[in-house]
């Protein structure tokens, strides 16, 4: 690892790491959808697949304009233990009930990762007044930001009933989420969360329930 000296190479370095992590992802999510059984968990993956290399381009261009290749060797291990944990869990005896829930809760482990990085590169960019590598990092934040919403909302649909015991009670989850006109999505009756390519792009209005309570790339909570 080369010298940390000052702010703007512990910024290089957090970039060069989330390369490793967005490419790291971009090899492991294809096998991941494979698993997955709902079109809707399907559909959401896919979409933040694509997005993914989008987003090494993007830090590609960062280095660039931060007069850095950064290293090429660099193994973001945050990552490759996340991907190693799902793997494991989706690779295990796992019913194919509970193969979607279990996709899901490591995925978004992913996410959260990707956030905290990001958000914490958008504060050094800020600080050190870098408004062009903000705006790039702000703009990869908030598409992390998008994929989680996507998977909350199937966290909380009706997807997770189909592996609930049975004593477990229907009213613990929630119901259907279908698009209205403006983007947004209303309750109906059958325990699913519906999400295509209109729910996706859709500007505004996202299927999950957004917990963005930030301009800039401050953590949020559940």
């Amino acid at each position: 690892m080369k010298d940390i000296n000052d702010l703007q190479d512990l910024l290089i370095h957090l970039v060069t790491q989330m390369r490793s992590a967005e490419v790291q992802s971009q090899e492991a999510i294809p096998q991941i959808i494979e698993k997955a059984n709902h079109r809707s968990l399907k559909n959401a993956l896919q979409h933040h697949h694509q997005q993914t290399g989008e987003q090494v381009k993007r830090l590609e261009k960062i280095l660039r304009v931060l007069e850095s290749d950064g290293n090429k060797e660099t193994v973001c291990k945050g990552m490759q233990g996340l991907i190693q944990e799902a793997t494991e869990i989706i690779g295990s005896p796992i019913s194919k009930d509970a193969i979607d829930p279990a996709i899901i809760f490591s995925v978004q482990k992913m996410e959260h990762y990707e956030i905290c990085s990001y958000g914490t590169a958008v504060a050094y960019a800020q600080q050190l007044h870098l408004h062009e590598v903000e705006q790039m990092l702000l703009e990869t934040l908030n598409e992390e930001y998008d994929a989680d919403d996507l998977l909350t909302a199937l966290a909380t649909s009706g997807y997770n009933k189909e592996a609930a015991p049975p004593d477990v009670e229907e009213s613990n989850f929630e119901k259907e989420a279908t698009v209205n006109n403006s983007g947004e999505t209303t309750p109906s009756t059958t325990g699913k969360v519906v999400i295509n390519e209109r729910t996706i792009q859709s500007p505004g209005g996202r299927a999950g329930r957004s917990h963005r309570g930030y301009s800039s790339g401050e953590s949020r909570g559940h």
